[in-house]
């Protein structure tokens, strides 16, 4: 009979830095002590699903896809987690929220029986969200406290945005750094070389981005700064990895553009360690984020990067990264980029272990959120 303790993870199963970390870390843990199970609220196969139920998770679905109203989908779904909950005699929840908005699908779950909750925070901004979703968050932020027993972000701009003033002003939350495996990133130079060759990039000046193909992610500015880049260097190749649903509309703005020839849409990798190696300068003009794992496994591999300036600045540990205003033309952005070019690469791994980015360090600390030896 399984004796562990169970905690329902709110995460989608896809390809994202919140869903890989989440599995990173409950690879690593004791599973005979602590192990998830995941909510989802699509009824879809998702590229993850299987890895997780090899891990000993169930996958919960809460999907009211079937509602063509978009208002409505988002009251009705308050009563399918409940009934979700209940039916599967949840106890612990933890929430990996996007806005203070998702205190509503909180309180459902506590309506459905469960006892404690954790609201991890993992953004910093609303980005392109609507009316209805600030509004809802002006709202509900203030009762975060009275339904959620323990708060975490993986930043503190993070936090600030998730969290009530009185919790920030009290520092009543916890800073959980999105730890990766930093040897596996860490730069390699014959991986680099092996890597450039099998992608057909040798000799090329490799912009790289990861990220999901959303409005956040801000692909469209991304692309009118490729296009200034190419005026500048045609050696230059724009390597974007990630899916999401702007892909065929950012393909179609590359081939607007005329540069189309010069950007490879990898998609998904379950190799991003070995890709990073051959990226030369990783570019991020997210609208907001909390505090990107990109960032760090870019800064792990030696990779120079420039983020927005909307990006917490905390994700800048080796001291090596620049941030940039949206408000900047595309030409500015270029000319920082190719800025870059001659950089020698330097590991970033000792910085980041000493500043606790190492997943074993994450793990350690997650797994005492819920087990006390």
């Amino acid at each position: 009979m399984d004796k562990s303790i169970r905690v329902l993870v709110v995460a989608p199963l896809g390809v994202g830095g919140v869903t890989n970390m989440m599995i990173n870390i409950q690879q690593r843990l004791d599973r005979r002590k602590l192990n998830f199970d995941y909510l989802v609220f699509h009824d879809r196969i998702e590229p993850s699903e299987n890895k997780v139920v090899e891990l000993g998770s169930k996958k919960f679905v809460a999907s009211v896809d079937n509602i063509k109203i978009k208002a409505l989908r988002r009251f009705v779904r308050l009563f399918v987690i409940a009934k979700v909950c209940r039916k599967n005699k949840v106890k612990i929840l933890h929430y990996n929220a996007d806005t203070p908005a998702d205190i509503m699908n909180v309180i459902a779950a506590k309506a459905g029986g469960v006892k404690v909750v954790t609201l991890h925070s993992h953004n910093a901004g609303f980005g392109t969200a609507g009316l209805g979703i600030r509004l809802l968050s002006i709202i509900f932020k203030p009762l975060i406290p009275l339904f959620c027993d323990k708060l975490v972000a993986c930043s503190n701009m993070a936090a600030r945005f998730m969290f009530p003033r009185r919790i920030i002003n009290k520092n009543k939350y916890l800073v959980l750094p999105n730890g990766i495996d930093l040897d596996k990133f860490n730069f390699n130079q014959e991986e680099r070389i092996k890597i450039r060759e099998s992608l057909g990039i040798e000799g090329k000046y490799v912009v790289g981005h990861v990220g999901r193909f959303t409005d956040q992610k801000n692909h469209t500015f991304l692309l009118d700064v490729f296009q200034k880049i190419l005026e500048l260097d045609n050696s230059a190749i724009l390597l974007l990895f990630g899916v999401g649903e702007l892909f065929a509309a950012v393909q179609k703005k590359a081939q607007e553009l005329g540069i189309i020839d010069s950007v490879i849409f990898y998609g998904t990798s379950n190799e991003m360690a070995k890709m990073w190696q051959a990226i030369d300068v990783f570019v991020m003009p997210s609208l907001h984020e909390g505090l990107p794992v990109t960032g760090i496994e870019a800064q792990a591999s030696g990779v120079p990067c420039i983020f927005a300036d909307t990006i917490t600045r905390e994700v800048d540990v080796t001291g090596q990264s620049e941030f940039l205003s949206l408000k900047d033309s595309p030409l500015v952005w270029a000319e920082h980029i190719l800025a870059h070019k001659k950089q020698k690469r330097v590991s970033g791994v000792p910085s980041l272990r000493a500043a606790h980015y190492d997943i074993q360090q994450t793990v350690y600390e997650f797994y005492h959120i819920y087990v006390t030896d």
